[in-house]
């Protein structure tokens, strides 16, 4: 089993892989959280973070056989957290911000607990960002592109496996910003930020086309986009999952939509309602259908 703790701060094409990994294996992630650990005490502000040093991903990881066309399969077999996160409001940022004033918060997590104040709830570790090489020009780690990054989406936790489209030679896949739990929208652009470890699995699935990563739980698939806007960002997940359903299912493009109207899922993964100039800064939302045992799976 490989183990990987370098990171990078951007997805590109042109990142050195710190290892290889053949079709099948298992290798462990060790990240940072999304302030590069800099966040030590609720005395620390977002005036003492080196913003060049945020949203680190570990990585990238050269899958060996993946080659530009194929998806890459991420199986999520198990995520671990240390014993306390930080959330940060950011000042500017999200949509409650004009109610709310700069505070670091400490969230102790203890017996599989987050403590907040006089309440606590049960941990649900996820991945925040993950995502393989575009083959254009690079992504920064804390945006979101049609390679995964900076997604955000609280389902991407142990047992799902989420799939990326393989652009570039070995796919070059990395991942950090955990999160010990995430509300969706993530509404002050942090959730319980947190250092860990994530044990995936690598699978290479050949000649398969994917626009959007996809992800898969144990009664959904998921296409996860991302848009300047949020329109942009919705329309994105209903045009992928629709022509997925058409090639697994064989419908129409009528019909499909028939199915999306009576049995799709609109969830938001991040989405804090800033303005933004691009859609690598914007909005993340997922776009689902259930798993049905009656027909194909949607990705092999």
């Amino acid at each position: 089993m490989l183990t990987l703790e370098s990171a990078v701060y951007s997805f590109d094409k042109n990142n050195a892989p710190i290892a290889h990994a053949a079709d099948g294996d298992i290798v462990r992630f060790i990240t940072q959280d999304c302030f590069g650990n800099q966040i030590k005490t609720e005395a620390d502000h977002e005036d003492d973070l080196d913003f060049t040093h945020t949203n680190p991903a570990t990585g990238p990881l050269y899958v060996d056989n993946a080659d530009a066309g194929d998806v890459l399969a991420v199986d999520i077999l198990d995520i671990q957290v240390a014993d306390q996160g930080v959330m940060m409001t950011l000042e500017g940022y999200g949509a409650l911000w004009p109610t709310c004033e700069v505070r670091t918060k400490i969230v102790p997590i203890r017996d599989g607990y987050a403590h907040f104040n006089d309440v606590k709830w049960p941990i649900a570790p996820m991945v925040g960002v993950i995502g393989t090489a575009p083959d254009g020009e690079p992504v920064p780690s804390g945006y979101s592109f049609n390679g995964g990054g900076n997604m955000d989406s609280r389902l991407i936790r142990k047992g799902a496996t989420v799939y990326f489209p393989v652009r570039v030679p070995g796919a070059l896949l990395a991942m950090g910003d955990l999160h010990a739990t995430m509300g969706d929208g993530e509404v002050c652009e942090t959730g319980i930020e947190i250092t860990g470890e994530v044990l995936v699995r690598v699978r290479v699935i050949k000649d398969f086309k994917l626009n959007w990563p996809v992800t898969e739980t144990e009664d959904f698939w998921f296409v996860n986009t991302n848009g300047r806007t949020c329109d942009i960002a919705i329309r994105r997940g209903y045009e992928e999952i629709q022509r997925l359903v058409m090639d697994a299912y064989g419908w129409d493009a009528t019909d499909t939509t028939f199915y999306l109207s009576a049995q799709a899922r609109l969830e938001a993964n991040q989405a804090v309602l800033d303005e933004n100039e691009t859609d690598e800064e914007g909005d993340t939302f997922r776009v689902g259908v259930p798993k049905l045992s009656s027909k194909p799976r949607l990705i092999p």
